[in-house]
């Protein structure tokens, strides 16, 4: 008898570990299977929901966690939405260590672009910044990157020919949750802002009175 039950009671444990394992690949591989221009619900269908979401006015940006039961390794999905419709797709491995030593970048993946000319203002600015949609290009390549010192140093090279608005440097401080995080890109981006009567929003979109008293001397500084 306790045979019987022993062997009924193995045949169940291998069950749900066999459909755990099915689910984990399924996941997997529906990520080969994701392309742009998909919907909200063709990804859902391939993936599920999504376990962390996050958005602005105009990108939203679904998280995916999937955990391999038997190995217990972990798969990050990211998937980038503009007007309802995937725009980017990164999956990388969980478990990886945040930050390598070293970070290779594969030819075309930044547009350096033409100077822009300065702008006879005095101060070395031109009164325009990039467009929107040169703008959504530098944004989406620093954040397909997995770890923060690739980011950094990818967003520290495609910025060298182009300026900004407040409105968007704070769209690339929003890459990263922690005030500290946002501080590192606003030392980059600071010296290309045209719009310095703004510069109020990007304070105010820090979440502490210490990181906001950072800012202030980063922009006074960028403002020189």
């Amino acid at each position: 008898m306790k045979t019987k039950t022993f062997i009924a009671l193995s045949l169940v444990i291998c069950s749900v570990v066999l459909c755990s394992c099915g689910s984990y690949m399924t996941g997997k591989s529906a990520v080969m299977k994701i392309e742009k221009g998909m919907t909200k619900k063709e990804i859902v269908s391939l993936l599920g929901d999504p376990d962390f979401r996050r958005f602005d006015e105009q990108y939203e940006e679904w998280e995916y966690k999937k955990v391999n039961p038997l190995t217990a390794e972990t798969t990050i999905i990211i998937v980038d939405f503009i007007h309802e419709r995937v725009s980017n797709m990164n999956s990388f491995n969980g478990d990886s260590h945040p930050n390598p030593p070293v970070a290779v970048y594969p030819p075309g993946d930044i547009d350096y672009g033409k100077p822009t000319p300065p702008h006879p203002n005095g101060h070395g600015k031109p009164s325009r910044a990039v467009s929107d949609g040169e703008f959504q290009q530098l944004y989406n390549k620093v954040k397909q990157k997995p770890f923060k010192d690739d980011q950094l140093e990818l967003l520290e090279m495609g910025v060298s020919n182009k300026y900004f608005t407040c409105k968007q440097c704070i769209r690339l401080m929003s890459i990263y949750t922690f005030d500290d995080d946002k501080l590192e890109v606003l030392e980059i981006v600071a010296p290309r802002i045209v719009d310095s009567e703004n510069y109020e929003d990007i304070i105010k979109s820090l979440s502490f009175i210490s990181s906001e008293e950072k800012a202030e001397k980063i922009l006074r500084r960028a403002r020189k």
